[in-house]
């Protein structure tokens, strides 16, 4: 009885340490409202077709959730995908922001080895009926473009992007993560 309290009481403590740890490894980003302009602080995604800059956005849908989207400068809204449809929102919308840009990086993977990346903390962007979302980057149309990434163990499976005014899949992506150790070679 005793060796099993032990074993309890170590498990607590080693839980309540990595849950500490990973909040405090995550507290170096903040979400600013997105009005049309982007601010001196955001977080780079990368670059459009037309080689313009994009971002990490989020906005919040009622009766759906918080829902991570591309942010281009050349538009106020943005477009987001839940239940296989594509929705577009000009309001509550928030961009992705850090004073220490230089720690958030791109890290290719595929649905099937997403849990393996163990060097980094995926950066959540939000969630779906309950269910926390990953921020995910993919070449789509042509086009660089940022959606949600379901986690390992959701019936739904890779990252989702807008297309034609469906929901698309891509079991191939990159994921949005924070203080890497092992990943430089392969990221933005």
């Amino acid at each position: 009885m005793t060796l099993l309290l032990f074993v309890v009481l170590l498990f607590l403590s080693f839980a309540e340490h990595e849950l500490k740890s990973e909040t405090s490894t995550i507290s170096d980003h903040y979400w600013r409202d997105y009005t049309g302009r982007i601010p001196d602080d955001a977080i780079l995604a990368g670059n459009d077709k037309e080689g313009l800059p994009i971002y990490v956005g989020q906005a919040l849908f009622k009766q759906i959730g918080l829902l991570p989207a591309t942010i281009s400068p050349k538009s106020k809204s943005i477009q987001v995908t839940a239940w296989g449809e594509v929705f577009t929102s000009d309001k509550n919308i928030k961009i992705l922001c850090s004073q220490n840009p230089h720690l958030y990086r791109w890290v290719p993977t595929t649905i099937e080895t997403m849990h393996l990346l163990t060097n980094c903390v995926l950066l959540p962007g939000g969630t779906e009926t309950e269910t926390t979302l990953y921020i995910g980057r993919a070449i789509h149309e042509m086009q660089l473009e940022i959606g949600k990434v379901y986690p390992n163990f959701s019936p739904y499976k890779g990252l989702a992007l807008p297309q034609n005014g469906k929901q698309v899949s891509y079991y191939t992506f990159e994921l949005l993560a924070y203080n890497c150790s092992n990943f430089k070679d392969y990221c933005l």
